[in-house]
């Protein structure tokens, strides 16, 4: 039996957090080192000019089949730090005409259970909607290596073989690829965007119910998360950037950050790819290392912009939480974010909150502040002429937000155990088949964390799979569970 002795896991966002709370909680020595204030990784929030507090670097929304990400929050004791749908709406806004259109779930079982409110939808025709009825066979009757063998073929190109209108492509198929891979279906794999659908919209009628933070990012996950690290006994260093893996003899020894070595016998990689590329291939370094270093540079990143806007008072209508913006290929969607807020949390806000994330921002990133800001205000005014007035608004980029699941890359995706002896990999690009969400980064993290409890012995672990609940968290809410708040 591997005896686990020190651990050190690096990278304290979701899945480094998740990682190292789940070893200390089986008795592990873990040491979470964070390059890094705050803990939460790219969930975070951000000062900005003008504005008297923190706010989220990017609208976050998580849905409900993000068992693993819940179970979290649940084992944190922070569950008032979510807001969940009791009940699937989707919104799309048809800008040239201010028209809204609402996907609700009903009680038929999935696939259909978004049929009937589909049918009613004016912002599809009758021709989209028989359209999208075979595509949506095809996916349910896909076996899950049918799905991962068209890796190799973009997103696009199968709907098109699947006889999907050019309409129900650009307002239904692509606005929901472009939110969750953060990629748009022309550049995404097949299987990558075929596991989104299966495992989101038609997998269980609740799997997408829409999940909101009730503060900003920062303000709601890191105290929760150090709260419950220090409950099991992690020992957390922050602002310490790991610089290299430390190894003597051919036997991993640790880490060393700017200002200090800190020993171990076993060091987990949690970190994004530019981080753990740049580790693994440190010194003394092995073929096997520098392998997957290659493999996770050929998988890459694309860009996330989160806009910030500021007005008079709300924008959308009562009891619209967000909608798509259809055919908007840069204002895609609006959250009303201070509606999501907890009364307490919007102090300092300088005006109503309008989030909007731009998915696949890559095209944008050299675009001016002032001509985004034209783009937004163009949408408002067009869709809501009466919309009150805008006081500030902000742009934040971030250049390398997720994993880039281009066609082909799921080859490159490693599994927890594939790095040479002595680190374990934990990130949200391990093969999980997830994309880079809160909820690939907890599922990264614990399969990270399974791996080094079964080889330490704890035969719990020998059969654990990420799709199981973790055994020692709560279990995940459905729909009424007690003490989760709904709306």
């Amino acid at each position: 039996m591997f005896e686990a002795g020190k651990v050190i896991v690096v990278g304290a966002g979701l899945a480094g957090c998740s990682c190292a709370i789940a070893l200390a909680g089986r008795g592990i020595n873990v040491t979470l080192v964070e390059a890094g204030a705050t803990l939460g990784g790219r969930v975070q929030s951000v000062s900005l000019r003008g504005i008297d507090r923190e706010i989220d670097n990017c609208q976050h929304a998580a849905f409900r089949v993000y068992n693993r990400f819940l179970q979290l929050i649940g084992h944190c004791d922070a569950r008032e730090i979510l807001r969940i749908q009791s009940q699937t709406r989707l919104s799309y806004l048809e800008v040239d005409k201010g028209r809204i259109s609402t996907l609700k779930s009903g009680k038929l079982p999935p696939p259909n259970h978004l049929a009937m409110s589909l049918l009613r939808a004016p912002f599809l025709s009758l021709k989209d909607k028989i359209a999208m009825q075979k595509a949506v066979k095809a996916l349910q009757k896909m076996t899950e290596k049918e799905r991962r063998n068209l890796d190799d073929i973009d997103f696009l190109t199968w709907l098109k073989e699947n006889g999907q209108t050019e309409r129900a492509i650009k307002r239904f198929w692509d606005p929901l690829v472009m939110a969750a891979l953060n990629i748009d279906s022309a550049n995404a794999s097949s299987s990558s965007a075929a596991f989104l659908f299966r495992k989101g919209l038609f997998s269980n009628t609740d799997s997408f119910d829409v999940v909101s933070f009730t503060g900003d990012l920062s303000g709601v996950l890191d105290p929760a998360l150090r709260r419950t690290l220090s409950s099991v006994g992690v020992k957390l260093r922050t602002s310490s950037p790991v610089m290299e893996i430390l190894s003597k003899d051919g036997m991993i020894s640790g880490v060393s950050t700017r200002d200090e070595k800190i020993p171990a016998d076993t060091v987990i990689l949690c970190t994004p790819i530019k981080p753990t590329t740049r580790l693994l291939r440190g010194g003394n370094s092995s073929e096997i290392n520098n392998s997957i270093a290659d493999n996770l540079e050929s998988i890459g990143n694309t860009t996330l912009m989160g806009l910030h806007a500021f007005h008079e008072g709300p924008v959308l209508p009562e009891n619209t939480q967000f909608v798509t913006c259809i055919e908007e290929p840069l204002i895609q969607m609006l959250f009303d974010r201070t509606g999501e807020l907890d009364e307490i949390q919007r102090a300092g806000l300088p005006g109503h909150w309008i989030s909007v994330p731009v998915s696949f921002a890559d095209p944008y990133l050299s675009m001016k502040d002032t001509e985004i800001r034209t783009e937004y205000e163009r949408v408002v005014k067009t869709a809501f002429p009466n919309s009150p007035e805008l006081i500030q608004f902000h742009v934040v980029r971030a250049k390398r937000a997720t994993s880039a699941l281009r066609p082909g890359t799921q080859r490159f995706r490693p599994n927890a155990d594939d790095a040479s002896s002595g680190i374990i990999l934990g990130g949200d690009w391990l093969d999980t088949d997830w994309p880079s969400t809160m909820e690939g980064a907890v599922r990264g993290g614990l399969s990270a964390a399974a791996h080094l409890l079964a080889v330490s012995g704890d035969e719990q672990m020998n059969d654990w799979h990420h799709d199981m609940n973790w055994p020692d968290w709560p279990e995940p809410p459905r729909r009424g569970s007690k003490g989760w708040t709904e709306w």
